[in-house]
């Protein structure tokens, strides 16, 4: 390695790929992040998971964040009416690329208070593509994409 002489050699440019090479490469960008509220309404037709013919359910969401995203417990019902909001955190590449977004994963699961079973029975997986999402904001204006 050689020291380099600014009376010889000049000013370092950074940006020289002879210089430093790793320098002149572009960084990736930075996933932005963003909330997105989820409208969790109802199931239809859940199957049944309790010895009634019935279930418990309630709805857990994915995002990036540790804590768990999940809804309100109906109890002994098969087509839940869960009317809730949940926000959920994403990082994506581009705020406006709606295909640079993850899939939205619903996981719906029966609540159990028993002393033996006492873990949530998986119900069922919604998987929703951002694509196919109802609307989305461009400078404060909605406008409606396909249902």
């Amino acid at each position: 390695m050689s020291i380099w002489d600014v009376t010889r050699d000049g000013p370092i440019e950074f940006k020289s790929a002879k210089v430093c090479p790793s320098w002149s490469k572009k960084f990736q960008k930075r996933a932005t992040p963003v909330k997105v509220r989820a409208y969790i309404y109802l199931c239809v037709d859940l199957p049944a998971a309790d010895n009634d013919g019935s279930s418990d359910p309630f709805i857990v969401c994915w995002d990036t964040v540790d804590e768990e995203k999940k809804t309100k417990v109906v109890d002994d019902n098969n087509n839940p009416l869960f009317y809730e909001v949940l926000e959920l955190d994403y990082e994506v590449a581009a705020i406006d690329d709606l295909e640079s977004y993850p899939p939205f994963i619903f996981d719906c699961y029966d609540h159990d208070d028993g002393v033996f079973d006492s873990t949530p029975d998986f119900l069922g997986r919604a998987i929703i593509e951002p694509e196919d999402c109802a609307l989305k904001m461009f400078d404060g204006n909605i406008k409606h994409l396909k249902k």
